[in-house]
């Protein structure tokens, strides 16, 4: 049931024209990177996951100008087989936390129409 409000949610938030990027936040090992995948799989035809996490390498995109062009060029050269396609190709920013300059991106990343963008930040819960 939960998983179907929170893909309900992140429809809606897809088809919103004027959308910025989506933060999803959460404790570890509750299912944020799970159903990120599962809705990009679902609704888009191109996807790319960048995870901070796992490559220290990824960061590197976002050392140099913040704009949504430079950003896409650097996603290209790590991933080459991915196209831009509007309102077919998403990026899945997981972990963004360990990337500092990757969460000040946001704010440029939310303006271009080529992409829709996904974030996912780990939380401590009490």
């Amino acid at each position: 049931m939960l998983e179907r409000k929170i893909k309900v949610r992140m429809l809606e938030w897809k088809r919103n024209s004027d959308k910025m990027c989506l933060m999803i936040k959460g404790a570890r090992q509750v299912g944020k990177t799970y159903i990120i995948r599962e809705f990009a799989k679902e609704n888009y035809k191109h996807f790319i996951e960048i995870n901070f996490d796992v490559d220290e390498k990824y960061k590197e995109m976002f050392n140099g100008a913040l704009d949504a062009e430079t950003i896409m060029k650097q996603i290209t050269l790590y991933f080459p087989e991915v196209e831009f396609l509007s309102n077919e190709t998403i990026i899945f920013l997981d972990e963004i936390q360990n990337c500092p300059r990757a969460v000040t991106a946001l704010k440029f990343l939310a303006k271009n129409e080529k992409f829709d963008v996904i974030a996912s930040r780990f939380i401590v819960t009490a």
